[in-house]
Parts: C-alpha cells; structure tokens; sequence
C-alpha cells in the first residue's frame, strides 16, 4: 500500500489533461476530429477506471490478510476500510445512475457491433421502455460499445436539461451528484477525526472540487460547478465529465484506505501468535483433475525456512516461502488432508498441526436458461452456462442435434441460442481442464412456437368494454404479446376489416393499423351496448408462423 502504488499514474494524469484540453475547445466549432477525441479520452478513462477498480481490490485483500494475522489489532481499520468502501459505493452509484440515465434520456437504443470467431454481430440494445429508462441495459452498452455508441454526441440542449435543469431554478441530476459528494468528503474525513482510529491530523486528497464557484468565459461570470461543466456541454462531453469525477472518486477512495492500512503498523505482523495457513487453490475438484494446497505459517517470513508433514510425505518450504501440496483426484467424493507445519522459534522447533479437506465432483455441466426451461424459435434465447471448478473461457458449448445456434453473448458464461425449427435440441458442454478437453454432460432442451399474440385498440383487448371517447382517444390498431419475456421486432399490421354490430353499413376496409374518419363516425352514430369488430388481421412472427387476429369491444 505504499507510495508507488497509487493508482494516479502518468497516463491518467494525462488523460485527465487531455479532458481539460478537448473542454476547452468547447468554445470552437465542434469538429467530428474533435467529437472522436472526446470518445477516445472517454473510452481511455473508463478502462483507467477499472484499473483503479482492479488496485482497490487488491488493497482490501490486504485489510483482509491482516484480519486473518491478527485480528484483534487490525479489526478497526478493517471496519473503517469497509465504511469507506460503502459510502464510496454509494456515491459511485449515483455517478453511474447519471452515466446510464442520461445516455438513456438521450436515445432510446444503442447500435452495438461486436466481433465474434471473426464474424460481425450487430445488436441493437433498447435503453427505454416507454418512460422507464432501462440502466442496466445502458452499462451493457456502454460496456460493449464505448462512448461510440452515443448518437448525439454535439447535443447540448438535453445534457443542459438533464444535468443542470431549470437555468432559473436548477433541479437537473448533477445537484444530487454535487451534494452526494459534499457529503461524502464530510463522512470520510469524521472518520478520520474518530479519536479511537487516529489522534493525528489525517487529510485525504479528495480532488472532486465541486464546491463554491468557477468563472465562465462562456456566461462572462463566476457560476456553480453544475452550470460550470454541465450547461451548454455537448452529449460527450457530459459523460467523459461524470468519468472523470468517478476516477477522482476511486482515487479518494484509494487514498483513505492507503492511510488507514498504514496505521496497523508493522509491529501488527510479528510472531507472537503463529498458526498454519492452509490454502486450497479449490476445494471442488472435477474428476481427472488435480488438488492444490499451498501451506505456510501466519505472517510468515520468507526468508525462513519450515518443513511440514502432510498425509506421511514431508516438504521443505520454497524461494516464495510457502509449501505447494498435490494429490491426484482419481475417485468422486470428501478427502482429509493432515498435516504438521515445523517452524523454528527461540532455537526450538515447534509444531503446528493443521486438518484440511475437499471434495472430488464427478463432471457435471449447469446451464441456467435465463428466462424459462425452453427455447422459442425464431428469436435469440439467453442462456447461461457455467461448469463448478471451470473458468467460463475453458467452457465449451455446442449443439449437436435440433436446429439451433449458439453463439457467446456479453458476459462470463453468456450465450445466445437461436432455434430456426420446432422440436428438440440437444446442447453439449465440455471444458478445457489441466490442459485437456472433457465432458461434462448434456442436455435435451424443448424448441417451442412464440406463443400467439393478440390485437389490441390502444390499450383494449377483445371482451372490454370502452367508451367511444377512450377509442377516439387512441385509435390506433397494436399487436401485443401477452404474458410473453422474450423481446421480439414489432409485428406490421397493413390492412384489417370494420364494421359496428346492427349498423347497417357494409365492411369498412383499413390500409393501415389506425381508424379511419368514416370508421369514428360510424363509432360516434353507435349506441350503448353495441359491439366494434375488427377482423381479418394478418401478422407473422419470426418463427414463421402465420396469425389470423381479430378483436371485439362492447361500447359502454
């Protein structure tokens, strides 16, 4: 947790200079050269970020080797590293709800081009569903795409709405940002006033100067750090901003911890108390595999030499200060490990004995269909599928009999498979262990039809009873697929036919999905209790399936 591991290199040093530069162009004619260099620093900032995130986990392993040497010593900084760690999170989640809700305010999907065993997959993510702005959809593409995958990167009206609102009275969704990070300063820096943590003057470098004001040379004025970045920005420039803070974020995170590990001391790690520290590199192991331990002793030396005991065979520690055990895995079920560790202390040789075990697994594949115990044809399925023990790049599924695809899909252990016909498939998983390719089973999977979908006028289906003012209201024809996870494309209705019982005129004809001015009328001249027919409605879904639809309402 020293100096040299702070995660403010150089090279985010100077993608952080970067933003400033291509901020400050702002004020020119944005050219796409300029546009593309927002994205450019945008994408290098979020991969600098899961640097950091990468290094912040690294540090919190350390709190916890600690805990597991001496916990008595360590257990309040622990406590401590872990309140910073929650209210990091916290703050961090209102960032990415302001990343995420905006591109999602922006546009209502995103163009997603992936490259797959050399093939081009276009995908479209939708980002809304009505009103409801779909977040986690927003991070997938974000996460796929980059900052590419924003339409409207020049628009500075809807991030000016968004972020800053009202210029009268601003309301937009940097205040939340802005005062979450008020706050945040303010709780890390009580818990370093905390007289049982520290008695010593601590600051933690916070960067995130949201407070007070900024001149604008743009507005001629001092302004608040809200109007500063957010009013007026371009599209692009709005969520690199909200990347930047979130790098300055993670920093503050980093450096409160760093201090807070740096007071355990290393007094904490002498040998007054020693254990044996037995670590499996996996407690499950799939048959034909292998069990690794590495054993050493609690705040060990490395320099020091022990020897240990394990099931009858004796080891002599390495160069790493530690003992690797191996033992064959030939036969499923529990196996005991026991074993003595010798170390030297005061000139005599003191034992530690220790008691391990694991558990040999026969193979086994688990597939997860991620929306239900079928596939439907025609359309993409997501599917997981996992293998106990197995990295999900060692995983290997297949299709062997039905007609299906699969293909992977964004995320460890995520596929999509794409049945063309109804019937059966059989999907196979393998895995890549120690080198060698296995089995680990099958299984039979049922392809099923899209179920039937059904018409609707707006939001009325056949059976309802309606008043002629809620038809006029929204008279216009929508297929909806009832009860049904899975997103398919729209269904097209070109043409169906009309008529209003006892009317006593002849079929009107419709070339579109909306009612017609002669079709209102007719509705307008019907009484209580007469009914409103719509037949002859064609549709197909993309499992090629034909639908005759129709839909009656009773006028109320």
């Amino acid at each position: 947790m020293g100096a040299t591991n702070c995660p403010e290199t150089p090279r985010q040093k100077m993608i952080a200079m970067m933003y400033l530069v291509y901020t400050a162009l702002l004020a020119l004619n944005v050219s796409v050269e300029i546009l593309n260099g927002f994205v450019t620093v945008g994408d290098a900032m979020n991969e600098s970020n899961k640097n950091i995130e990468t290094q912040l986990n690294e540090a919190y392993d350390l709190f916890s080797q600690a805990m597991a040497a001496d916990s008595v010593k360590a257990v309040k900084y622990y406590e401590a590293a872990m309140t910073v760690k929650s209210y990091t999170d916290s703050v961090k989640n209102i960032i990415d709800e302001g990343r995420y809700g905006f591109l999602c305010y922006l546009q209502s999907d995103a163009q997603v081009v992936r490259h797959v065993d050399g093939k081009s997959i276009k995908r479209t993510i939708p980002l809304r569903n009505g009103d409801t702005p779909l977040l986690d959809s927003a991070r997938v593409a974000l996460d796929l795409g980059g900052l590419d995958i924003i339409g409207k990167k020049d628009n500075t009206d809807m991030g000016t709405r968004f972020f800053y609102g009202n210029s009268d009275n601003p309301d937009g969704k940097a205040i939340d940002i802005k005062n979450a990070i008020i706050a945040y300063k303010e709780k890390i820096s009580n818990i370093f006033r905390d007289t049982n943590i520290t008695t010593d003057t601590i600051e933690v470098n916070f960067g995130m100067n949201v407070e007070g004001e900024f001149w604008s040379s743009h507005a001629g004025r001092m302004v608040s750090w809200e109007e500063y970045n957010f009013d007026g920005a371009i599209a692009v420039a709005d969520i690199v901003c909200l990347s930047r803070m979130k790098s300055e974020l993670m920093n503050a995170e980093y450096d409160a911890i760093k201090k807070l590990f740096g007071m355990i001391g290393k007094e904490d790690f002498k040998f007054d108390q020693i254990a044996a520290i037995c670590r499996p590199t996996s407690s499950y192991v799939i048959q034909g595999g292998k069990y690794e331990m590495k054993v050493n002793v609690g705040a060990y030396d490395s320099k020091r030499e022990f020897r240990a005991v394990i099931n009858g065979q004796e080891y002599r520690s390495g160069a790493d200060g530690s003992i690797t055990y191996t033992a064959g895995a030939t036969t499923p079920g529990e196996r005991k490990v026991h074993g003595t560790v010798y170390m030297m202390k005061d000139g005599v040789e003191e034992e530690y004995p220790f008691d391990e075990s694991y558990f040999v697994a026969a193979p086994v594949a688990v597939t997860e269909l991620v929306k239900m115990n079928v596939v439907y044809a025609g359309i993409d399925n997501p599917v997981s599928i996992g293998v106990p023990g197995v990295a999900s790049k060692d995983v290997i599924p297949s299709i062997s009999t039905g007609n299906a695809t699969i293909v992977k899909d964004a995320g460890d252990g995520n596929y999509i498979i794409k049945p063309t016909k109804i019937g059966k498939m059989t999907l196979n998983v393998t895995a890549k262990i120690d080198g060698q390719t296995k089995n680990m089973g099958s299984k039979e999977i049922r392809i099923k039809r899209i179920p039937k979908p059904s018409l609707r006028i707006g939001n009325f289906k056949s059976g309802d009873q309606v008043s002629k003012a809620e038809i006029k209201a929204n008279p216009v024809l929508r297929v909806s697929m009832e009860d049904f996870d899975f997103q398919i494309p729209a269904l097209k209705i070109n043409s169906f036919v009309f008529n209003v019982q006892n009317s006593g005129g002849l079929d009107l004809n419709g070339n579109s999905n909306r009612l017609t001015p002669d079709m209102l009328s007719r509705i307008d001249n019907a009484k209580r209790g007469q009914k409103i027919y719509i037949t002859d409605v064609t549709v197909k879904t993309p499992d090629g399936q034909t639908h005759s639809l129709d839909c009656t309402l009773r006028l109320k």
